[in-house]
């Protein structure tokens, strides 16, 4: 039988979100809730999950599901020739609503995020990702980002560290979500994570030291 764990990170809601979901949890003994009173972040919510994860497998996808959790099962069955399997809007199988605004932002940012950190992904934002599950806790361990740009971050060092990345399809359908000042935060991210990745080379000095540790 297949065994695994849902880790859900409740990120500072002020509905009655936790309620339903300690709900949820009693009822299921593989659900755990991890819970704290204030925002603080996709990137940190992600990452406080990773971490607190034991499976040799880890699957992370966006709680409001506009991507459906249906396609996991194909993605877990790619892991067995890669390190890291992604969602990819840019795919050419891809199935993307959105506005246009979107789209044209969606695109700026990945060209932009591409040119700062030399990686080649298509589409670094997308919410759903599968890798192994002890190299995804080792990065993780080392992600400073707490908001949206964290995937530039995961991205950035899975490729410095030569793992195998697969690009897959999704059908998503996605709102005029993004702030004006969310979209700044992101570029300033993406500017930090460039300077510590090749102007200090902090990531690399971090991931040997774990290595050698």
């Amino acid at each position: 039988m297949l065994s695994y764990e849902i880790v859900i990170i409740n990120d500072g809601s002020r509905d009655n979100t936790l309620q339903v979901l300690r709900k949820k949890e009693k009822a299921d003994p593989r659900i755990r809730i991890i819970s704290y009173p204030s925002n603080k972040g996709k990137g940190h919510a992600i990452k406080t999950g990773v971490l607190q994860s034991s499976g040799r497998i880890i699957i992370f996808v966006d709680g409001d599901l506009d991507i459906s959790p249906a396609v996991i099962n194909d993605y877990v069955g790619e892991l067995k020739t890669c390190d890291l399997v992604i969602a990819s809007k840019r795919h050419p199988l891809s199935k993307v609503k959105a506005p246009i605004s979107r789209k044209i932002l969606s695109r700026m940012f990945n060209l932009l995020a591409r040119a700062a950190v030399n990686i080649k992904i298509k589409d670094t934002q997308a919410g759903l990702k599968a890798g192994n599950g002890d190299i995804l806790r080792m990065i993780f361990k080392v992600i400073l980002v707490k908001r949206y740009a964290f995937d530039v971050e995961l991205l950035t060092i899975a490729t410095d560290l030569g793992l195998n990345i697969k690009e897959m399809p999704i059908q998503i359908n996605l709102g005029n979500k993004f702030k004006v000042c969310e979209i700044v935060r992101m570029f300033i991210d993406v500017a930090a994570i460039s300077y510590r990745y090749r102007i200090k080379r902090w990531y690399q000095k971090q991931l040997e030291s774990q290595i050698a540790s």
